[in-house]
């Protein structure tokens, strides 16, 4: 994320109207002091995620802050919603948490922007002036998912395992999560039996497992593809890097005029395609990979 011309909330936030969405009522109250304080009407407010999906295209605020995780759904999935109903309503979640899930969802939820709870008052009033403005809003605490800096050490040396494997050793491991044996698997790669065996003990010792049967679950897991950065777990480490050009490409803060819907719709785009071909490593063409 790359530096801007700060967008002051005075210019942007005066006698815009704000939805609020917050199962903890003392958190709504702090925000609403903010955003009032700041010169902005609060239009509505709510802590359930059935009840806000209604209520938002009616009273059509500027802007929806969103909780990340509710008791009946989640942000993005409100965000979702009240794009469907209404595009001209800009949405950005709020988080406690400044994962790279998070930031993923939100992105390819169609949200402006992420908040952080622990930004202060200053910070979290820029970005909302931001998002307001058509600009992408997205805390300082990202920029440590964005550049792939894991905080958990098992996740760290899983990757690292990872991307030790070779592209031979990643097929027979792929293999073996399918349930075929040293035999199958050497006829499927055309290789000698004796040659997959030392290549999964190979496996074993790169991941730290002890059992065949650990890498298959791994390997399943992985391969499967869930939701937020599990693809930093896939088995296709060379993708990796067009998903965090994807995700800079859609969180960055350079450029003086916002970005057109068009723009945004390519930049989830990418952000998609890179995502599908990291989890399961199907050819793709990044936005900046001609076709042949």
């Amino acid at each position: 994320m790359m530096a801007a011309p700060r967008i002051l909330p005075q210019d942007q936030l005066r006698g815009k109207g704000v939805y609020l969405l917050d199962d903890h009522e003392v958190i709504r109250r702090g925000l609403r002091y903010l955003l009032e304080s700041a010169g902005l009407s609060v239009v509505g407010e709510s802590g359930s995620a059935r009840e806000a999906a209604r209520r938002i295209p009616a009273l059509r605020p500027d802007l929806v802050i969103l909780d990340d995780e509710l008791q009946d759904g989640s942000g993005a999935d409100v965000c979702r919603a009240v794009a469907a109903a209404d595009p001209g309503i800009r949405c950005v979640l709020m988080t406690g948490e400044a994962e790279e899930a998070v930031l993923i969802d939100s992105i390819l939820a169609g949200a402006w922007g992420c908040l952080s709870k622990w930004d202060d008052s200053t910070e979290q009033l820029r970005l909302i002036g931001r998002a307001l403005a058509g600009h992408t809003a997205y805390s300082d605490r990202f920029r440590a998912p964005v550049a792939g800096e894991s905080t958990d050490p098992a996740t760290a040396r899983s990757d690292a395992g990872l991307r030790r494997l070779t592209s031979q050793e990643r097929n027979a491991a792929l293999g073996l999560a399918r349930g075929l044996s040293n035999r199958q698997i050497s006829q499927e790669m055309f290789l000698a039996e004796k040659t997959v065996k030392n290549m999964m003990s190979s496996v074993l010792m790169k991941l730290g497992m002890a059992h065949r049967s650990q890498v298959a679950v791994l390997v399943s897991k992985s391969v499967a593809g869930h939701s937020g950065a599990d693809y930093r777990s896939g088995w296709f480490p060379d993708l990796i890097a067009e998903v965090a050009a994807a995700l800079v490409s859609c969180t960055t803060e350079s450029g003086f005029l916002p970005p057109t819907a068009a723009d945004r719709a390519a930049g989830v785009t990418r952000l998609s395609v890179a995502l599908a071909a990291a989890r399961t490593g199907m050819p793709f063409f990044s936005s900046k990979q001609p076709r042949s």
